[in-house]
C-alpha cells in the first residue's frame, strides 16, 4: 500500500522537487514537502521516531530479553477498525536481531491474521510488510533481521482484547564482526 501511495505521489508532488526530506523509507506529503508519509511502524516528520502510543524502545543485548505486548494498553487506530502497539527493538553496529514468538493467544488464528497478531518488519526495505503470525503453531518461530531497528506491530480489533502475545529478542553479531555498544 505504502508502494502505491508513494508512486501516486511521486505523480502529484512534483513542487516537492530539489527540497531535501530524508523520509527513512517514507516520502514527502504531496501537500506539506516538510513531513513525511511514514511506513507502517514508523512515525514523526521524518519517519525516524517510533510512532505515539503504546510500545516502547527496547535495546537488545547478547543474551535473550522478553517483551510481553499489553493489550489493555493498545493505542486505538484513526479509521482502520484496529488498536496497536508498536515495539522498535534496537542493536548495535555489527550484529543482526533475532525475534522469538515466545506464546500467543488461542483463538485468534484464522488466514490473513485478520482479528489480532505481531508484524515483525526485519527487512531491508520498511516499506514492506513484515511478517505476519497469528497461531499458536508458530511459537518457536525465530526471524534474524537484515537491520539495527525491527519494528514489531501487535494489534487486534478494537472489540477483541485477546493479543496477549510474548516476543524473545537478542542481537547475535555479523560473522566475524566485532561488536561495540
Amino acid at each position: 500500500m505504502v508502494r502505491i501511495v508513494a508512486q501516486l505521489s511521486g505523480w502529484y508532488s512534483a513542487r516537492c522537487e530539489g527540497i531535501p526530506n530524508e523520509c527513512n523509507d517514507g516520502f514527502p506529503h504531496p501537500r506539506n514537502c516538510s513531513r513525511c508519509i511514514c511506513p507502517s511502524g514508523y512515525g514523526g516528520q521524518f519517519c525516524n521516531e517510533r510512532p505515539p502510543g503504546c510500545g516502547q524502545e527496547l535495546e537488545a543485548t547478547r543474551d535473550w530479553s522478553f517483551v510481553r505486548s499489553d493489550p489493555h494498553n493498545m493505542t486505538a487506530g484513526q479509521q482502520n477498525g484496529y488498536k496497536s502497539c508498536v515495539y522498535w527493538i534496537k542493536a548495535p553496529n555489527n550484529t543482526k536481531i533475532e525475534v522469538e514468538i515466545e506464546n500467543f493467544p488461542d483463538g485468534v488464528a484464522v488466514d490473513g491474521c485478520i482479528y489480532a497478531g505481531v508484524e515483525i518488519k526485519t527487512k531491508q526495505d520498511q516499506r514492506l510488510t513484515g511478517y505476519r503470525f497469528c497461531s499458536r503453531d508458530d511459537i518457536g518461530i525465530v526471524l534474524t533481521s537484515d537491520v539495527h531497528t525491527v519494528p514489531v506491530l501487535t494489534y487486534m480489533r478494537r472489540r477483541r482484547n485477546i493479543t496477549d502475545i510474548v516476543l524473545g529478542y537478542r542481537y547475535v553479531p555479523l560473522d566475524g564482526a566485532k561488536v561495540e555498544n
